[in-house]
């Protein structure tokens, strides 16, 4: 058998996933590949500014959305590469809509000015936007989440009131704006609650908050975002081996 005849014969038995290694290597010297690197840090620093201050969150490494970007579309040839680069929004998808109306915790997760401006129409014909919505609906999965006191972002006054007889925990909450948990962390000591006491209290109020997170491993992620590619996972892991060695546009990016 020729040299040529055995090519060909390996080349039909590899199977679809090698395949797709063999076109993830051409972002080794192709530049198309890394157009979009300024704009991934862009908005991975975004979400991780927004969500900086809640627990146990650590920062998004933006070469896992470049590597989701690769897996999703195999590369630049793709039309979704120029539309919808992180397939969220195609026609059938439920996760658009879980996180924008549903009660997933997109509401948490998401910047607020980023929230105003995804719409369906630019979140599938504009690639950045699409980026927008494909790494909220990460971390809106990856996001665990428990009902307790939530500050009024908008009033971080203390303020005072006097007990009166009669009075519990429970309706000097209700009457005031804010939660049972504020007014004990802030008067601590306080209780038996007795005529006369005055105590500092904060506008606040019950409700979903996020509790802690799960590490953006491809394991996690071929599971949270991922509907029935069972080889997800390897794809990232491959694309992030080559994202380590090739060429990026990265350094050229605006601080």
């Amino acid at each position: 058998m020729s040299a040529h005849a055995g090519s060909k014969s390996n080349a039909q038995h590899k199977s679809g996933f090698d395949r797709g290694k063999d076109t993830i290597d051409a972002a080794l010297t192709d530049r198309r590949w890394h157009e979009y690197d300024c704009d991934i840090q862009q908005v991975v620093n975004e979400f991780n500014r927004h969500l900086a201050g809640t627990a146990g969150f650590h920062s998004l490494d933006w070469r896992i959305i470049k590597a989701m970007i690769w897996t999703e579309t195999c590369g630049p040839t793709n039309p979704a590469w120029r539309s919808n680069p992180m397939q969220i929004g195609n026609p059938g998808d439920p996760g658009l809509r879980a996180l924008l109306f549903g009660n997933e915790g997109g509401d948490l997760v998401l910047p607020p000015d980023v929230r105003k401006r995804l719409i369906g129409t630019t979140i599938r014909g504009n690639p950045v936007m699409n980026m927008r919505a494909g790494v909220g609906y990460l971390l809106m999965r990856l996001a665990h989440y428990r009902i307790g006191t939530v500050q009024d972002p908008a009033d971080s006054n203390v303020y005072t009131l006097e007990v009166r007889r009669g009075d519990t925990y429970a309706t000097l909450a209700r009457a005031n704006g804010t939660t049972v948990d504020t007014l004990k962390n802030l008067n601590r000591g306080a209780a038996p609650l007795g005529q006369g006491q005055t105590l500092r209290y904060q506008k606040a109020s019950t409700g979903k908050m996020i509790a802690s997170w799960d590490l953006p491993t491809s394991q996690r992620i071929a599971i949270r975002y991922n509907v029935g590619d069972a080889e997800y996972a390897a794809k990232l892991d491959y694309c992030m081996s080559v994202i380590r060695k090739s060429l990026s546009e990265s350094a050229a990016c605006a601080a």
